[in-house]
């Protein structure tokens, strides 16, 4: 928001805009958000369902305000929106309008959004909309904390790629209806249990490698494995990823009932993944 607009939508609120530098040993305003979003018992709330929300919510800040001293005695105190930010000096010039003007994106008005805080950061009051009610939040506790370090980026992308890959590797159930036909089978080379199991449709009957073309499909009543050359081939036909180091793979062809068994966890015999 550039300041000529920060300084037209404050003189709609009812505020001017105070000149000076806000100091940076102050908390920052999106420590202020997080306490106001972050489960805090309000000390005021407001129903949605007011025909005089917007009134009714000025109201409930200006008193806690006052009351707690987020407004000084000149009427100045410290503003921003939850998304625009910084803190921004304000005093007092006319009717509070805040609740009308200071929404979420596209919000309603009374739908109200924003953060105040003391000139010391003493104090904060802020206002969030939730389903069916507005809330003010009061607090000079958390305020007054350190700042939670931040994220470790690095560490949270590992996990996201470890539910990403638990995800891609976790038992697949088959959907009915099932008919007889070939199976591709992946088993945990560590634990034996099954992983993945694939159908494979009969318009890709010709990636089954050619040795097993001598089997009686109706005979094979074992998963026979797969060299990691035939393997990476049918994981790229089928668009599945492989991972022969960790994993042991297998062809069997299968009956209906069998696939149903199948399709929930089991274990194979370890000597099979030698």
């Amino acid at each position: 928001m550039s300041e000529m607009k920060g300084r037209e939508l404050f003189g709609r609120c009812g505020l001017e805009v105070v000149e000076g530098q806000v100091p940076a040993t102050l908390p920052a305003a999106r420590q202020a958000v997080g306490i106001t979003f972050g489960g805090t018992d309000p000390a005021a709330v407001v129903p949605l369902a007011a025909a005089d929300l917007s009134d009714r919510v000025d109201e409930a800040w200006l008193r806690l305000a006052r009351e707690h001293d987020v407004v000084d005695g000149a009427g100045r105190f410290l503003i921003a929106t939850p998304m625009d930010g910084p803190w921004v000096p304000v005093r007092l010039c006319g009717e509070v309008r805040l609740a009308e003007n200071l929404t979420g994106n596209h919000g309603k008005p009374g739908h109200a959004e924003f953060v105040t805080m003391a000139l010391d950061g003493s104090v904060m009051c802020g206002v969030t909309t939730e389903d069916e009610e507005v809330w003010l939040v009061l607090d000079r506790d958390r305020i007054q904390q350190p700042p939670p370090p931040p994220p470790d980026m690095e560490a949270a992308r590992a996990a996201t790629r470890r539910l990403h890959e638990s995800r891609r590797y976790a038992p697949e159930r088959l959907r009915p209806p099932l008919q007889d036909g070939w199976v591709f089978l992946a088993f945990d080379r560590t634990t034996a249990n099954l992983r993945r199991l694939y159908e494979i449709p009969d318009s890709m009957r010709d990636v089954i490698p050619a040795r097993f073309g001598a089997l009686d499909p109706g005979a094979v009543s074992e998963a026979a494995p797969l060299a990691e050359a035939e393997t990476r081939e049918i994981g790229e036909r089928l668009d599945v990823l492989v991972d022969p180091e960790h994993f042991a793979y297998f062809l069997e062809f299968q009956q209906a009932h069998v696939k149903s068994a199948q399709s929930s966890r089991r274990t194979t015999d370890r000597g099979l993944l030698a």
